[in-house]
């Protein structure tokens, strides 16, 4: 047969971060396994989405000769957990990503390259069928708030997949999906056609399959080239951009009687954080496919307008990508794993799940029979609740007039937004990889475990016996790590604690305002505090500090008033005593009562005095949030550190001469002049690079690190190494708005200077990046380059031209 015209190719990238903010505060604190990245967001933006909306591509002598934003020639699909903290963090890239869907929409026939994505990475054939429904509405409204146009084709979380869903989808307008080939069981070339079985992933992946479904409906199904998109993901194929090329043109075949799609779909993260420098690998792929005759890079929604399917297909129900057994991945001890560890077992996932359904089957009544007292229809509300979140709840009092099924005070919208957070986290507890991995201490198991716990808590006045009965469900399982712990003990000791009412809220601001300033209207994470009197007295390391305030939860809009009670005695001992106030005249005179004796100096009968007014527990530095707690303690170690630093300034240099002497006798350094040495240069080293965040050079940096080789004394160089690539990268933007400027290509080249000098491995990539762009714009412009690019090109490997 005579081969088609034209061979298409797709490659397609899902993108995807669960849900990580903490459910009290809606801010994701800081993950130490992330290290030293703030968080696995941060991490991953910046090894993978970032880099893929400039992915460098370099000559064969290793110069950078062009950037490509991948995005605008693959189709893609980004998680609605995802763009949102990539809207607020990296905004440029989350720019990047909307305008490459415009630029596809003009190159690929008005079809943009977006895929859509259930919102919250639901495994939808467990769901129940109105989770399913509120799922994929959620992520196409999402879609359509960012995106501006209606999404043609969806992402199923995992490729999870059950008719079921499938018929959603059509419902609301979708018009195809991407599976795994796996997931084919059956087809026919035509309805009159024989049907062929193709389980054990043996249908043809080149073309787009109809999938008929009820009262006339059908969705196209593309099932991806399996081999190599497991060559991408597990088998090191991205080493190597040109083999990547050549896989995809080898996938077509002259035998076939159509026009042929090689499509290829993996994990977006595969390209960069998966596998290193893996976006640059795409990159030079998709400038090499430009170059091969015959071939037009294409996607789904293109092609499907040029060739709809004439194959219809049936799928393998509740099936999905990353579980050979259906979707027992995400319910039970199936033999799926990630790390095949010796002994560890996965029956954790059954008690989970378990435990989870019983949230659901408990709490989704209490929110159908309360929430008709404020809402019309709740479920629709539900399903329209995600506008609140969209606009940042900047549209809640519309939100509510759309829904409320009566007039509604105060005490009525705060109930209702309860119930609505109620659900809104209930259907958070389903997200995927709280089970996808091995054991249910994991990051991700825990953060689930975060949002059933938000679950009890507002429910546990309707429900008095659903934690119970949850912690119970739980204790039927352990922990593969040590001390193995079981499920109830994990949520009782790691998750519970965790938990945050107004009170701790108020507690953590008088905290804070002890060692920082707060301003009289300050937004800590998603509450609003007003200060309306704050007394202060110090006393030498004694300090007490009186406060009331008013707080307001955003999220429910749920507000109340507290006094507040301080007593700080130095170093970590703090106690912090809070309660709500009655009003002015109650508050004045406990504050009077409470700074009398401060003054008197008793601090006995001040403590004693405190636990009257302030009855039960009180906080204590331990009780801050996590990000200011770790700042908070940072500073008070700080200034112990900076009060003995004095000290071994003194020893260091009274003898560092004398140990020179005893060095070149061979004589090993004494211990205690080794540690002061370190103590006293790594503090030196710290104080020299602050000046990079005054911009001013770190003169003084060589002599540092110069001195502290002489006692083989080695430093971790890798927080000079970002600052100083950070001044780069300033000095290159500065360049930008001013490239006739001599100043900062000298100082760019200094810092380069001290680098080789000092043999600080600085990562470039970003500023080559910012010169090429420049470099760029001034040749669009026509404008000749200025005297000092040339160096600067060179000492950045920054091809000006584009002879190779």
């Amino acid at each position: 047969m005579q081969p088609a015209s034209l061979r298409y190719i797709c490659i397609h990238g899902h993108f995807y971060q669960p849900p990580r903010e903490n459910p009290w505060l809606e801010e994701i604190e800081v993950q130490d396994s992330a290290y030293p990245w703030h968080d696995w967001n941060q991490r991953i933006a910046e090894e993978c989405y970032t880099p893929n909306t400039h992915a460098r591509i370099f000559d064969s002598q290793d110069w950078l000769v062009d950037i490509v934003n991948n995005c605008e020639h693959i189709s893609f699909d980004f998680g609605p957990t995802l763009l949102p903290w990539l809207e607020r963090h990296a905004p440029d890239t989350y720019q990047a990503i909307l305008e490459a869907d415009a630029t596809s929409r003009k190159t690929r026939s008005g079809h943009g390259n977006a895929l859509a994505q259930a919102f919250h990475h639901t495994i939808l054939p467990l769901a129940a069928t109105r989770d399913k429904a509120t799922q994929i509405l959620w992520g196409i409204r999402d879609f359509e708030h960012r995106f501006g146009r209606d999404p043609e084709g969806m992402w199923l979380p995992e490729t999870a997949v059950d008719v079921e869903t499938l018929e959603i989808l059509v419902r609301n307008g979708i018009r195809f999906t991407i599976l795994a080939p796996r997931q084919a069981r059956r087809f026919r070339e035509s309805a009159r056609g024989q049907w062929v079985t193709v389980d054990g992933a043996r249908i043809d992946p080149t073309r787009p399959y109809v999938c008929n479904l009820s009262q006339g409906r059908s969705i196209a199904l593309f099932f991806y080239d399996g081999p190599i998109s497991q060559a991408i993901a597990f088998e090191r194929l991205l080493d190597s951009g040109e083999d990547f090329k050549n896989r995809l043109l080898a996938a077509f075949s002259d035998s076939r009687a159509w026009d042929q799609l090689v499509h290829i779909a993996t994990d977006g993260e595969s390209y960069g954080h998966h596998h290193r420098f893996g976006e640059m690998a795409l990159a030079y792929t998709i400038s090499r496919l430009y170059e091969e005759p015959g071939v037009q890079l294409t996607n789904y929604g293109e092609f499907l307008e040029k060739f709809p399917p004439a194959a219809e297909v049936e799928i393998v129900e509740r099936s999905a990508w990353s579980c050979a057994h259906g979707v027992g991945r995400w319910k039970e001890d199936c033999g799926c794993n990630v790390g095949h560890k010796p002994g560890w077992d996965q029956k954790w996932r059954v008690s989970l799940k378990r435990a989870m359904d019983l949230l659901r089957d408990r709490v989704d009544p209490i929110y159908a029979r309360l929430a008709q007292d404020f809402l019309k229809d709740p479920w629709q509300a539900r399903d329209d609740y995600v506008s609140v979140l969209l606009h940042k709840r900047g549209n809640l009092d519309s939100f509510l007039q759309r829904h409320q099924s009566r007039p509604l005070e105060e005490n009525d919208k705060v109930a209702a937004l309860k119930l609505l957070e109620l659900q809104r986290n209930r259907m958070m507890i389903y997200t995927s990889c709280g089970w996808f991995f091995d054991d249910i201490l994991g990051i991700e198991t825990l953060q689930i475990l975060k949002y059933a716990a938000r679950v009890l808590q507002l429910a546990e006045s309707f429900d008095p016996k659903l934690e119970d009965d949850f912690l119970n469900e739980l204790s039927n399982t352990r922990s593969n790590q040590r001390p193995f712990l079981s499920g109830d003990e994990i949520f009782v000791q790691k998750v519970w604690p965790q938990k945050v009412e107004l009170p701790k809220v108020a507690a953590h601001a008088t905290i804070l305002s002890a060692f920082e300033d707060l301003r009289e209207n300050s937004d800590l994470y998603c509450y609003r505090v007003h200060i309306q009197d704050s007394t202060r007295e110090k006393a030498g390391d004694r300090l007490l500090l009186i406060s009331r305030m008013s707080l307001l939860d955003t999220v429910t809009m749920e507000s109340s008033s507290f006094a507040s009670a301080l007593l700080y005695l130095g170093g970590a001992d703090l106690r912090c005593s809070v309660k709500g106030v009655a009003g002015v005249d109650d508050y004045a005179a406990l504050k009077n009562g409470l700074v009398q004796l401060f003054q008197r100096q008793s601090s006995t009968e001040l403590i004693r005095t405190l636990d009257t007014h302030f009855p039960g527990a009180y906080f204590a530095l331990p009780d801050l949030f996590v990000e200011e707690r770790s700042r908070i303690i940072h500073r008070v170690t700080r200034m112990m550190y900076e009060e003995q630093a004095g000290l071994f300034e003194d020893f260091y240099e009274k003898n560092k001469e004398f140990i020179a002497l005893i060095m070149e006798t061979g004589i090993e350094i004494p211990d205690t002049f080794f540690a002061a040495a370190r103590f006293v240069l790594n503090r030196r080293l710290h104080h020299e690079l602050a000046k990079l965040a005054k911009a001013v050079f770190p003169d003084g940096l060589q002599q540092i690190l110069e001195e502290a080789r002489s006692w083989r004394i080695t430093f971790d160089t890798a927080s000079a190494e970002k600052l100083i690539r950070s001044r780069i990268i300033d000095l290159l933007s500065k360049l930008g708005e001013s490239p006739w400027q001599e100043t900062a290509p000298e100082h760019v080249l200094r810092f380069l200077d001290l680098c080789r000098d000092l043999e600080i491995a600085v990562q470039l990539g970003e500023a080559q990046i910012v010169f090429f762009r420049i470099v760029k714009l001034l040749q669009s412009n026509g404008q000749e380059l200025p005297a000092a690019f040339p160096e600067l090109a060179r000492r950045l490997k920054v091809r000006i031209n584009q002879e190779r």
